[in-house]
């Protein structure tokens, strides 16, 4: 019995010390590349590299490479309608940085919704709970696949806990405890990003209080400080492990900012987010082409863009309706040349984007 006990405060001593080196390492890699360092090329790229875009098709037709080589996005968003098979997925996702190569300075961010026991677009990470605890080894084996297949960023974990048992989120999480997310967290963070794959926590700060689903309506509460504070507790967890992302969600928490969703309010991404909590990485919208966002409020979607921008976002996805993300860049760029506060706000982004795309090697 005595055996069995050191050898259990052995191994958790071991796995202390692993997640405290890879800490300590990441710190000192996302410290090692200064932002000033940058240099700044034509407007229309630095406006790019602020929008991550999704396209259609499993290779790139004209259109598309056309739609690419004047957006110069600073990431591309991959579903299953862009999924064959694994080696005409790498084959495809090769084809597309091949396009960031001729157009912009950096290769893209490769993102996709691939969360344990949740959304999957490569069937990844299936059944990795099935026995009620992670399959670390199939977890890790998987990552492992994503980054083989090209894969750069990966839009996961959820930090949103269930704290309502009728949220929409629900199904998505698999932890039965803040801690037990918390605890989840940690260890895929530090898995995904030794093996070159940067996290995205989402959706700030936390969606597990709404049943509504916003991809069907806008879903609006008082949260309560207690439920709040513990919801933060999550994120602040998973920020200290070293996420690269954090995801903002399309909800109004009254609480913090009466009236704004998150993805439009700068108390909750510039205030809570950045100063509060202390994030240093990149803050990124949820798709704003295909949602009820802006529904009852009298902005269009470009003006929505712009005050996502302004509220401290530093990467707005427009995952589909390649034609509407052309609109809105191009009212954009014209927003651009002449409003100098709103052209810093690009640049800025553009240095911040451009420095954790150095300081990950891509």
């Amino acid at each position: 019995m005595k055996k069995k006990f050191y050898v259990l405060i052995g191994g958790l001593m071991i796995t202390a010390l692993f997640l405290f080196a890879f800490l300590v390492k990441n710190e000192e890699i996302r410290s090692s590349y200064p932002e000033e360092a940058i240099t700044l090329p034509p407007s229309q790229e630095v406006l790019g590299q602020n929008f991550v875009v999704g396209i259609p098709g499993t290779s790139l037709d004209e259109e598309t490479r056309i739609f690419l080589e004047q957006i110069r996005p600073g990431g591309v968003i991959l579903y299953y309608r862009n999924y064959e098979t694994p080696e005409q997925f790498r084959n495809f996702i090769s084809e597309l940085q091949e396009v960031a190569a001729r157009t912009t300075q950096y290769p893209y961010f490769i993102m996709i919704d691939e969360e344990p026991g949740g959304a999957t677009r490569l069937n990844l990470f299936k059944n990795v709970f099935a026995f009620g605890t992670p399959e670390w080894e199939r977890i890790e084996q998987d990552i492992k696949t994503m980054a083989d297949i090209g894969v750069n960023v990966n839009l996961a974990p959820l930090a949103d806990f269930p704290f309502d048992e009728d949220s929409f989120i629900k199904y998505r999480i698999q932890a039965h405890t803040p801690a037990a997310l918390v605890d989840f967290n940690k260890k895929f963070i530090a898995l995904s990003q030794q093996n070159d794959v940067s996290t995205t926590l989402k959706h700030f700060p936390g969606m597990g209080v709404f049943v509504e689903d916003p991809h069907d309506t806008l879903p609006r509460a008082s949260v309560g400080k207690t439920v709040l504070d513990e919801s933060l507790e999550i994120f602040e967890s998973g920020i200290t492990a070293g996420t690269d992302f954090v995801m903002t969600g399309h909800a109004v928490y009254d609480d913090i900012d009466p009236g704004v969703p998150a993805t439009l309010s700068k108390k909750i991404t510039t205030d809570v987010l950045r100063k509060q909590l202390g994030f240093s990485g990149l803050v990124i919208t949820d798709d704003l082409s295909d949602m009820p966002l802006i529904i009852g409020r009298d902005i269009d979607l470009t003006e929505a863009t712009i005050e996502s921008l302004d509220a401290g976002h530093n990467l707005i996805m427009f995952s589909h309706r390649p034609d509407k993300t052309k609109r809105v860049f191009e009212e954009l760029l014209e927003r651009v040349q002449n409003d100098p506060e709103f052209r810093l706000i690009t640049k800025n982004n553009y240095r911040r984007i451009a420095a954790l795309k150095e300081i990950r090697d891509l």
